[in-house]
């Protein structure tokens, strides 16, 4: 059945006041920008905002299950390594934190606290579960290591490094670091013995 006009208006008044406050978030910080400035760059009142989002951390909800249905759209292929889908993830994290960084480090820390709010099937943390759930069933990642706890570590670990990123550092050097901090950790690989015939 065909979405009523109400239902139509509805979604495109959300969407609205959610661009608005994506967009300021990006020029100002997510902690500078108040409610009261997003529903003037929107254009509804305070309480049209209230009527779509509980609150202003609300907004970061709403864009944890967008990028989340995103990025699970561009992993769909399941010819695709979990390591090319790990570093997908990391490289579009690495883009919303240039484009937004101060609303990026609010959302990891969001996605990184419980919440009665996530949705398990559209969430940023449960897809890092899946994609290390999958490379542990093909053999790519250990499997020593819960999903979960890779997953928290994952968010953890892009969030510090992408706020202790230096600005002279090329984003693509940066997410190489990254990928083999996460993937390889901080010890050397043993040198291996090379092999010889006995004489």
């Amino acid at each position: 059945m065909p979405e009523s006009r109400r239902a139509r208006k509805k979604d495109r008044t959300r969407s609205e006041i959610f661009r608005a406050a994506l967009d300021l978030f990006a020029a100002r910080g997510f902690e500078a920008v108040t409610v009261e400035q997003i529903c003037a760059s929107a254009d509804v009142a305070r309480g049209t905002f209230f009527l779509h989002f509980p609150s202003k951390a609300a907004l970061l909800v709403e864009w944890n299950r967008k990028l989340a249905a995103e990025l699970t759209e561009r992993l769909r292929d399941p010819r695709d390594s979990a390591l090319a889908q790990y570093r997908t993830l990391v490289e579009e994290l690495g883009e919303q934190w240039r484009r937004r960084p101060d609303a990026t480090r609010a959302l990891l820390h969001a996605l990184l606290a419980p919440s009665a709010e996530a949705d398990p099937a559209r969430d940023l943390r449960a897809l890092v579960e899946q994609v290390v759930q999958r490379g542990q069933q093909r053999g790519e990642f250990r499997r020593n290591v819960s999903a979960r706890l890779a997953a928290a570590a994952f968010l953890a670990t892009c969030a510090a490094a992408f706020a202790a990123a230096p600005a002279d550092r090329s984003p693509a050097a940066q997410r190489n670091e990254l990928l083999h901090a996460l993937l390889h950790g901080l010890s050397e690989p043993k040198p291996r013995l090379k092999w010889a015939p006995a004489p």
